[in-house]
């Protein structure tokens, strides 16, 4: 992408908090900690899937072939709204 576009135009960047960019060392390890916790598996046609952006870091490998995306978004939700954090009663 950056033969096409200046670092400032990424659609995603990281930086330090006070704007300085990260050492290529630094990144490294970013990308080896997210190739070790990377959950892989062969799609099937017919297949969908469903994540929560608040729980996951989601990416795709390149492909080729068509693909269709649908997407539905909903309102922020608060760790604390969760199901999981609810307090059941009934």
């Amino acid at each position: 992408m950056l033969a096409v576009m200046k670092e400032e135009e990424l659609p995603i960047n990281a930086r330090y908090g006070d704007d300085s960019p990260l050492e290529e060392a630094t990144l490294d390890e970013i990308r080896e900690v997210f190739r070790q916790v990377t959950v892989s598996f062969p799609w099937q046609q017919g297949d969908v899937m469903l994540l929560d952006n608040m729980l996951v870091a989601h990416g795709r490998y390149p492909f080729s072939g068509a693909r269709k995306i649908v997407v539905a978004m909903g309102d922020t939700v608060s760790l604390l709204d969760t199901p999981a954090n609810r307090k059941v009663t009934g």
